[in-house]
């Protein structure tokens, strides 16, 4: 088990962001049919299909010789493109070594697409607790029945294609959730209808929020402060001091509403083995 952090000023906290951040993406690489993923102390990288999502998730490179990480950069872009690829991302955050990454990522035709912005919250101190929309009720995922509703009210709060919402299923059922797993995932239902959904990742010692999401018509209700809350009491249940997520541009200020302050970015480049004019990155 990682060491649990309970101050934002220790030493490593950015590391260990940025690995939670990584481990989201990384568990496709190991519970989809045919996925790769490879880990050693320079990079961890993963590879699911031609056309989803594929890339270098950390860079940590024990060389600052020009020479041997362009090397390094070129053998890795050989990798992808031997497993015919339309493209793949590599994301740059906080710790990457060396520190003119990006610059040399650039060098070698990498596009930046998207930046992530990771907010951080001390969350061991409970906070007055702020009244429930009426007949919402929230509970935890405890079965892969609940777990397929819970990936199809994610689709439609997302917008994303049945084949991605299968692949989210099959990573968390792969991975496992609940008990004594790093994952646990929750549905909020409206006076008996689902509507929302949160998930919680813990790994390197810190509390991911991911994936809060709510339907259309259930919107401007609260409801996803309210999933957030709930969310943020589970961690502090289950020992957890720090919890870390990545906001949209609309829900930003919610969560510094909710004790959350910006700590790093994620800088998300992509590279195109065929020209193309589509935007795309690793997402979190």
């Amino acid at each position: 088990m990682s060491k649990i952090f309970h101050n934002p000023s220790e030493e490593r906290l950015l590391n260990a962001v940025e690995r939670n951040f990584a481990e989201e993406m990384a568990g496709f690489g190991r519970a989809l049919s045919g996925a790769e993923l490879h880990v050693d102390p320079e990079l961890t990288w993963f590879i699911t299909c031609p056309t989803g999502p594929n890339g270098v998730l950390l860079t940590s490179f024990d060389n600052d010789e020009p020479e041997y990480i362009e090397n390094r950069i070129e053998e890795t872009i050989q990798h992808f493109q031997h497993h015919h690829l339309q493209r793949f991302g590599w994301t740059v955050g906080p710790t990457s070594y060396p520190p003119d990454l990006p610059n040399l990522l650039e060098e070698h035709d990498f596009q930046h697409r998207d930046t992530t912005i990771c907010m951080l919250a001390e969350i061991a101190s409970p906070r007055p607790p702020r009244e429930m929309p009426p007949g919402l009720q929230i509970t935890e995922v405890n079965s892969l029945a609940e777990l397929e509703q819970k990936c199809k009210v994610e689709m439609a709060c997302f917008e994303t294609t049945e084949e991605t919402a299968k692949n989210y299923q099959r990573t968390y059922a792969y991975n496992g959730f609940g008990g004594d797993k790093s994952w646990h995932h929750y549905i909020g239902y409206l006076h008996g209808t689902p509507v929302a959904v949160a998930a919680i990742l813990l790994h390197t010692g810190i509390a991911g929020i991911y994936g809060v999401g709510t339907l259309p018509q259930a919107r401007q209700q609260g409801i996803g402060t309210a999933m957030t809350q709930h969310v943020i009491s589970e961690i502090r249940r289950l020992g957890y001091a720090l919890a870390v997520l990545s906001p949209s541009t609309q829900s930003q200020r919610i969560y510094q509403r909710l004790g959350f302050h910006e700590c790093c970015q994620l800088y998300h480049y992509t590279y195109y083995f065929q020209p193309t004019t589509e935007l795309s990155s690793i997402s979190h």
